[in-house]
């Protein structure tokens, strides 16, 4: 808020305007003014027209707060502002009670993603048994033949030489 809030109200008693007015004055720059309550301690809850560039520009209000409204706007607005400090400082201690929670959620989450990851691992390792099965079996298969093949060739020496001999 501007610091001229509390000696606007003399200065600009010539510019107020009326309370239930639905629309805000122009500023002398010919922007639109906004309707704000000014909460400083000279003027407690007093509303008045801002300039988005200029600030202050005039008292919405027709009096000023005075005796005990201002003293009670007063302890309101204190009030407020320790009841903000505080819910502030509870939202704090929330967001550290929460962060182990938080932290084994995203523990969970990393479990699940190395539960996914273990089990393409275990797709892959039983299609490997499955080719290292097939693989086998050709590799038996190979070996007979083999072994029928060097028979075969023993024989047919075997034969070769005996019809020699003769």
């Amino acid at each position: 808020m501007d610091r001229n809030l509390s000696s606007g109200s003399s200065a600009s008693s010539r510019n107020r305007f009326d309370v239930n007015s639905t629309e805000a004055p122009l500023c002398h720059c010919g922007r639109r003014t906004k309707k704000i309550k000014a909460w400083t301690d000279e003027n407690p809850g007093r509303r008045f027209f801002r300039c988005e560039i200029h600030g202050f520009y005039a008292w919405a209000d027709l009096e000023d707060a005075c005796g005990w409204q201002k003293q009670s706007l007063l302890e309101g607005r204190d009030q407020i502002r320790l009841h903000q400090i505080e819910l502030r400082h509870l939202r704090e201690a929330l967001s550290q009670q929460q962060q182990p929670v938080l932290q084994a959620r995203d523990g969970n989450q990393s479990t699940a993603v190395v539960g996914l990851a273990l089990e393409e691992k275990t797709e892959e390792i039983s299609s490997l048994e499955v080719e290292l099965a097939r693989a086998s079996e050709r590799e038996k298969m190979l070996r007979k033949f083999l072994f029928v093949s060097w028979g075969g060739f023993f024989a047919a020496t075997a034969i070769i030489v005996t019809a020699l001999r003769r």
